[in-house]
């Protein structure tokens, strides 16, 4: 065997906001940067530094010393400063699968400026690792990737050498670290026999796991300053273990050489995602998915704007009007990757970071409202001069998929003009009476239904370019419109008519109460029924299937922090089914009906690690169930008054299926997991929970059928073994530590320092968005068409000038089997537009489509946008691509 090599990396990991805020730790960024410096210029033995694997360190401090620039630069290309791949240390699980690709797309772009991103794909500290995630880094040219929690311990997992392959296939060589994880090899605070002795208690756990000669040591910790006794401490160890070589190198460096000596087919495998690990190290995810469950909602409608209504509308107006913005997206994505770095979207951290990112979403916001108005008025121009009644609304499509589609909007209609500043001479005008009622028609001339929600008087403003917004007062109205065929990546226009009265369109939604006292509502597909307890049952008509006992919530305590649930040594469980419910419909179409179901359940205040409170308090959930009169699914809001403490709410779905696997929406792809019980004496760090992680919806099933439930910014469920069927939903965890002690769940010891989280303990109103789908059994497509219409925003824009002479548009035809959209944005190279799809099944798949305007070439591209292959079209002008299981597709139309 060749000489046996350490490899000394010299690192930090910094976390952009945890224990502190952001600002509290770029004060300490800013010093660190400093003294690095100074290391480099006065130790020349000092090698080699890697800023954790993200370009957030380089950015952030340079917003403060944007002179050091070129100081930067300089270290980089000479090869002594290791930056990005990544702009930051997000969590994998919930971002999206395009906030992963927007991660890696603006970090290399920025360490490109400085010369080259660090082509390792370096994720120490995420609590476990998504299934696709070779696909993604190999997307990007990169090979190698190094991982610590949520693997290792169990049987087959004793290497640090493995082969890592995504359910595509893509491999990546992946280098696991030791129990200690990133922070093993520090010697700052060491005298000379404590860097011996901390050197050979690494070494018997590094030599016993490794496949290679090349051995590879992290020199560093959590925002861990440089070593400032690296130098001395790897000079000591040459002069006693004469037989080794120690080198300070670099992740590149130790990749290549343990490359040159290993037959990678030899090396273990590892199939998919990382979520366990429980016997390895510290891996504290247990609880993370429904931590602080204000900030993922925020997250998820962040990237809804981000990925389905901004980059879409972007590219629209780049097409059609040669416009574009992305520089305004890209500063909207920062913010969102900021707030998705592993401790904040997490929940894991202290309060004040919450206040932070909560204006990050607000930014987000504001973009998302200011962006919308500049790129539609480039393809549907505004004209300021009319600020009387809405004339047309413009509903957008922006998928690839033509929709029916029920749609929420506002229509306006003028009542007065309202004078603004002082101007004595200018007088309002009389108020107008209220609208008799309207008429809406298609371009066509078709008449489009619709249903009012509701109406009220309210002030609106019209803005122009080169004048003064015009406020006026409106007769409001909240409607639904019935639209068929809505364009694929495109729009329909629909006209307002003024009309003698709102009209009454034939009821499609059949509503009432049955001879024994049951709440219904009926369409063409479905049948539900409100149980007197509240619980839900769906009757698919069409598949003839049915559950019961749907839609059933669950309050215990939890006396776990912010990390892990813990439940406490006496919990109290309680069941909304015991308790009687108020119901009524709220809602009576013609195209929508709603059924409110109000509880008022009386909780303890408050729990302990001994058990529950005897002090009640009363917790209000009110939970509305519509349907839509050609829905084929039922969907939920869930409003909850919580006022309790230390405590977990669930909705529960008892399906009675007899299983104990599930099939989780993922990052660009579908994974089955198997849910099992385990010993937990063998597990003295971290308890496994049977807790896991959805993106976008999760099913069971049986031979026969199963049921999906689709979530929006709810990312944690449990498929009970003690009671097959059973699946749960988490709402909401009330916590008020960042990390506890002594914890059943958590015997290890505690994740962070002991900091009070009031925050965390979620009191207040909030509201919850789910969607319940039947199915019959494997037809997985079908769940993934629905979760398609229930992602899917809704997006309009109203003009108040008569514009017939716009038509309907589609941009791209497009036709597919067994395809999930992902992304429509404009090129990094601002030559085309960027559209990305993906196969998140286990068998082949196929899609094609014709863009309806002018372009000069059409290719597959790789992740990161470098060319791969030339399209060619077919005799009717479509280009059609055949995806393997698992396959992301990215292409590229260049204009």
């Amino acid at each position: 065997m060749n000489k046996i090599t350490y490899h000394f990396v010299s690192q930090t990991h910094w976390d952009r906001e945890w224990v502190l805020s952001f600002e509290e730790y770029r004060v300490m960024l800013v010093d660190f940067w400093n003294d690095l410096f100074n290391i480099f210029e006065n130790d020349p033995d000092f090698k080699h530094f890697m800023t954790d694997g993200q370009m957030q360190m380089v950015m952030d401090y340079l917003e403060v010393k944007p002179q050091n620039f070129e100081r930067i630069k300089e270290l980089v290309q000479s090869g002594r400063l290791s930056i990005g791949p990544w702009y930051i240390q997000i969590d994998q699980f919930i971002p999206s699968g395009e906030s992963h690709i927007r991660n890696l797309l603006i970090g290399v772009e920025m360490a490109q400026k400085f010369g080259r991103a660090m082509p390792i794909g370096y994720i120490p500290d995420q609590f476990g690792h998504i299934a696709q995630m070779p696909q993604i880094l190999r997307g990007f040219d990169i090979e190698t990737a190094v991982i610590y929690r949520g693997f290792g311990g169990e049987p087959g997992q004793e290497s640090s050498e493995y082969v890592w392959e995504s359910p595509d296939g893509s491999k990546v060589l992946m280098f696991h670290l030791p129990k200690d994880g990133y922070s093993f090899g520090y010697f700052a605070m060491d005298d000379e026999d404590t860097i011996f002795k901390r050197f050979e208690r690494l070494r018997s756990e590094i030599d016993a796991r490794a496949r290679a000669s090349h051995r590879l040591i992290l020199n560093g910790g959590d925002h861990h300053w440089p070593d400032i006794k690296l130098t001395k401490a790897l000079k000591l160890l040459k002069t006693k273990y004469s037989d080794f070589e120690f080198l300070h190198s670099t992740l590149e460096n130790f990749a290549d050489c343990v490359r040159s000596e290993v037959d990678l087919e030899k090396l273990p495998k590892h199939f998919g995602e990382t979520r366990f690990g429980l016997r390895h190290a510290f891996a504290v995810i247990g609880g993370t998915a429904s931590t602080r469950v204000y900030i993922k909602q925020r997250n998820y409608l962040a990237q809804i704007k981000l990925e389905r209504i901004l980059e879409p509308l972007n590219s629209f107006s780049f097409i059609l009007a040669k416009k574009d913005r992305s520089e305004l997206i890209k500063l909207a994505w920062l913010y969102c990757l900021q707030n998705q770095d592993h401790d904040t979207i997490n929940g894991t951290a202290v309060d004040r970071v919450y206040h932070e990112a909560l204006v990050r979403y607000l930014k987000i916001d504001e973009i998302t409202n200011a962006f919308s108005f500049q790129a539609t008025n480039d393809i549907i121009p505004f004209d300021s001069k009319f600020f009387k009644d809405d004339k047309h609304i413009f509903i957008f499509n922006l998928s690839p998929f033509e929709l029916d589609k029920v749609v929420e909007c506002e229509v306006e209609f003028h009542l007065q003009d309202v004078v603004v500043g002082l101007n004595p001479d200018v007088k309002p005008s009389q108020s107008l009476s209220r609208v008799d009622g309207f008429r809406i028609f298609d371009s066509d001339g078709g008449e489009v239904e619709y249903q009012v929600l509701s109406r009220d008087t309210k002030y609106s403003l019209v803005w122009g370019y080169h004048e003064y917004p015009h406020q006026i007062l409106v007769d409001r109205f909240k409607i639904l419109v019935d639209l068929k065929n809505l364009p694929s990546f495109g729009w329909k226009r629909l006209d307002i008519v003024r009309d003698s009265s709102i009209v009454v369109y034939e009821e499609k939604v059949k509503y009432g109460v049955d001879e024994f006292g049951i709440f219904y509502m009926e369409n063409d597909f479905l049948k539900i029924k409100v149980n007197k307890n509240g619980s839900i049952k769906v009757i698919d008509k069409e598949k003839r299937i049915e559950f019961d006992n749907l839609n059933i919530f669950e309050e215990s305590g939890d006396v776990g922090d912010e990390y892990n649930y813990c439940f406490p040594d006496e919990d109290e469980l309680y069941y909304s089914t015991d308790f009687t419910p108020s119901i009524e419909i709220i809602e009576k179409g013609p195209l929508r009906c709603a059924v409110q179901i109000r509880y008022n359940i009386p909780v303890p205040s408050y729990t302990t690690q001994s058990g529950r409170s005897k002090e009640k308090i009363d917790m209000e959930i009110s939970s509305v169930i519509y349907l839509n009169y050609n829905s084929k699914r039922v969907d939920v809001k869930t409003k909850v008054n919580n006022k309790a403490k230390n405590h977990r709410l669930r909705v529960i779905f008892d399906t009675g299926l007899n299983t104990n696997t599930s099939y989780a929406d993922s990052q660009f792809c579908i994974v089955k997991r198997i849910h099992k019980k385990y010993n937990w004496e063998d597990y003295p760090y971290e308890k496994p929970l049977n807790l896991e992680v959805l993106q976008r919806f999760v099913c069971v099933q049986d031979e026969i059928k199963g049921i999906a439930i689709f979530t929006k910014g709810l990312y944690e469920y449990e498929l009970s073994i003690d009671e097959p069927g059973r699946l749960a939903i988490t709402l909401l965890r009330g916590v008020g530590q960042l990390s506890e002690s002594n914890l059943k769940t958590r015997p290890g010891g505690d994740a962070g320092w002991k900091n009070e989280t009031p925050d965390a303990q979620c009191i207040g109103i909030y509201e919850f968005e789910y969607s319940i789908f039947v199915y019959k059994a494997n037809e997985f497509e079908d769940v993934c068409k629905q979760a398609e219409l229930y992602h899917s925003p809704n997006f309009y824009v109203k003009r108040k000038q008569e514009m017939k002479e716009i038509s309907d548009v589609s941009l791209i035809n497009f036709e597919g089997n067994g395809i999930n959209y992902s992304a429509l944005k404009v090129s990094e190279d601002k030559k085309g537009v960027i559209f990305r799809f993906y196969n998140p099944f286990w068998k082949d798949s196929w899609f094609r489509f014709k863009p309806n305007f002018d372009y000069a070439s059409v290719s597959i591209v790789k992740l990161n946008e470098e060319k791969i292959a030339l399209l060619e079209p077919d005799e009717d002008k479509f280009f059609k691509v055949d995806v393997e299981p698992f396959k992301i597709i990215t292409i590229k139309v260049e204009l």
